[in-house]
């Protein structure tokens, strides 16, 4: 399986990702493929709005759209990242480099049709940056 990145990041972040995935995820067969982002997102931030049209492109392939705007759900407020089905997308707005990889590393688990888990792993829900930092790039044993 090939797992889609969207994503405008220099090279050097597009092998770091590609590092922690592996790590994260070693022995589950997947690869990751880079592509720039389908598209200009100015003035849009609705993460409902934005998967939607991820999930439009890219239909049931896995993807993962990294974005660099504040993304929000309503009722939710600002989100760091969200996943429906196959698709997720995870932004870089406001949060430090490891947060936000780590953030699209938790998506891509939901992407794998992981769910939460209460113990201390990849899967562990966090409501702001300290508890992504806090939580490590490792699945359960």
């Amino acid at each position: 399986m090939i797992l889609r990145v969207f994503f405008r990041g220099d090279d050097l972040e597009r092998e770091a990702l590609r590092s922690l995935f592996e790590n994260s995820f070693r022995g589950l067969g997947i690869s990751m493929e880079f592509s720039d982002p389908l598209e200009n997102l100015e003035g849009r931030n609705d993460a409902a709005d934005i998967l939607s049209t991820l999930l439009r492109k890219t239909g049931a392939h896995p993807s993962i759209w990294v974005v660099d705007v504040d993304i929000q759900l309503p009722g939710a407020g600002s989100i760091f990242g969200c996943a429906a089905g196959r698709c997720a997308i995870t932004t870089t707005s406001g949060l430090g480099r490891n947060a936000w990889m780590n953030v699209a590393m938790h998506e891509i688990g939901h992407i794998l049709g992981l769910d939460h888990c209460t113990a201390e792993c990849l899967m562990q829900p966090a409501g702001n940056e300290e508890e992504v930092d806090r939580r490590p790039f490792a699945l359960c044993e």
